[in-house]
């Protein structure tokens, strides 16, 4: 059985509850045992030499990852396989879906040239309708000019939630299935 830790950082659960779902998946289907850690507690977060496998995955607000999330990146991962996700309103929307790949996930990467994933995802998120307002005033440098009409257009009662949970089981699938090889 191989050893699975996923790490995420986070700010409205979109990316714990996508991290549960792929822990689900990888425990059920690909026999892993997997130990999920949210990066707020950063300091005590295990020992990487305890594990084969490390999904990082980090919720996106303004462009930016969380915190300790990006710090997580700048780890020594010589010997494991590594997959990297990232949960943003932007990569649920079928029009920026792309500019949230290439900006928040790709460019954040390519900064970590000695992290080299076998899978990268980005998969939509969510907002809660307090902040909205906020999110609509936000950083233009990180707002296409269509993103937030696009995104204030389609709010829900309570929240805006744009997760499309069967990409986020293929990806899982996916994952399992290069963990395992």
């Amino acid at each position: 059985m191989s050893e699975t830790l996923i790490v995420y950082g986070t700010r409205y659960s979109a990316t714990t509850e996508a991290c549960a779902e792929i822990q689900k998946i990888l425990e059920k289907e690909y026999n892993q045992h997997v130990e999920i850690w949210d990066l707020e507690n950063y300091r005590a977060c295990p020992d990487l030499s305890d594990y084969d496998n490390i999904i990082i995955a980090s919720g996106i607000k303004y462009g930016k990852w969380t915190k300790n999330a990006e710090k997580y990146l700048s780890n020594n991962f010589e010997g494991k396989k590594v997959a990297v996700f990232i949960s943003s309103a932007f990569a649920g929307d079928e029009d920026l879906h792309k500019y949230a790949y290439e900006n928040f996930l790709i460019k954040v990467l390519k900064e970590y040239p000695n992290l080299e994933p076998i899978a990268k995802a980005a998969f939509g998120g969510r907002i809660p309708k307090k902040e909205l307002p906020e999110f609509a005033k936000g950083p233009k440098k990180f707002i296409p000019k269509i993103a937030s009409s696009q995104i204030l257009t389609r709010l829900h009662e309570n929240q805006y939630d744009n997760r499309d949970w069967d990409k986020i089981e293929k990806w899982a699938h996916e994952v399992g299935k290069l963990f395992n090889s």
